[in-house]
C-alpha cells in the first residue's frame, strides 16, 4: 500500500463525502480519512456507509474522523481521534480487533502522551496554517517536528496542515511516514485527476507500515 499520502475529505454541500471518497479511490488513493465537522449524524452515517462500501470494493483503507461509534456501525477500517474524541483505550474496547486508530498530536507533551497510548499512527501538525481548520494549534519549528517524530518512533507520523503536493520531500527531511492532504487535492476542477497527479508524485516517497 502507498502510505506516503492520506487523502482527507471535507464538508461541501454540493459534493458528498462518499463521492469524494470514490473520486479519491479512482485517482489511486489507498489511505483516506473521512472528516466532517458539520453534517448531522444521520447524513454522516449515510455518506460514511456508502464510502466504506467503495473503499472495501477497491481494497482502500478508510478512516473516520472523530466518531468511534460511527466507525463501528459502518465497519470502517479505523478511526482518527482528536483531543476531545475519546481515548485510544476506549476506542480499542469499542471497536473490533484490528481496527486502525489514529491520534492527533500538536506538541511534544502530546507526543509523550501518545507514545504511551500507542496509536497505530499519528497526525502531527499543523505544519502551516490551514484553510480547512480554523482552530489549529501554533505551528512548530522543523526541529520540533523532528524531535516529536523521534519521540513517537516507531509509530508512523503523518504531517498535516497547509501542505501541497510539492511538500513530499518533507517525508525525508522530517522523517515522517507521509503527508495528510485536503485543500491541495481540491485546488483544481477535477478531484479525481488532482488525486491521480498527487498520488503519482508521492510514490517515490512511499514507506511500508504495519497496517
Amino acid at each position: 500500500m502507498n502510505n506516503s499520502i492520506m487523502c482527507l475529505t471535507r464538508d461541501a454541500p454540493e459534493y458528498s463525502h462518499d463521492q469524494q471518497v470514490n473520486d479519491f479511490i479512482q485517482g489511486g488513493a489507498q489511505f483516506i480519512q473521512l472528516r466532517s465537522k458539520s453534517l448531522s449524524n444521520e447524513i454522516l452515517y449515510q455518506q460514511a456507509n456508502k464510502a466504506v462500501t467503495y473503499a472495501k470494493a477497491y481494497g482502500t483503507k478508510l478512516i473516520i474522523n472523530d466518531h468511534i461509534e460511527l466507525t463501528r456501525k459502518v465497519d470502517a477500517h479505523g478511526v482518527h481521534l482528536g483531543a476531545n474524541d475519546g481515548t485510544i483505550a476506549n476506542a480499542r474496547r469499542i471497536l473490533p480487533s484490528g481496527k486502525i486508530i489514529g491520534k492527533t498530536v500538536h506538541s511534544i507533551e502530546e507526543a509523550l502522551s501518545a507514545q504511551k497510548d500507542k496509536p497505530d499512527y499519528v497526525g502531527l501538525g499543523p505544519y502551516r496554517i490551514s484553510s480547512t481548520k480554523k482552530d489549529l494549534q501554533p505551528v512548530l519549528s522543523n526541529y520540533q517536528f523532528q524531535q516529536i517524530v523521534k519521540i513517537l518512533d516507531p509509530i508512523p507520523v503523518y504531517l498535516i496542515g497547509g501542505l501541497s503536493k510539492d511538500d513530499f520531500p518533507l517525508i525525508e527531511s522530517l522523517g515522517v511516514q507521509g503527508l495528510a492532504l485536503c485543500s491541495a487535492l481540491f485546488s483544481g476542477k477535477n478531484l479525481q485527476e488532482q488525486t491521480r497527479l498527487t498520488v503519482d508524485k508521492s510514490r517515490a516517497y512511499s514507506r511500508l507500515t504495519t497496517y
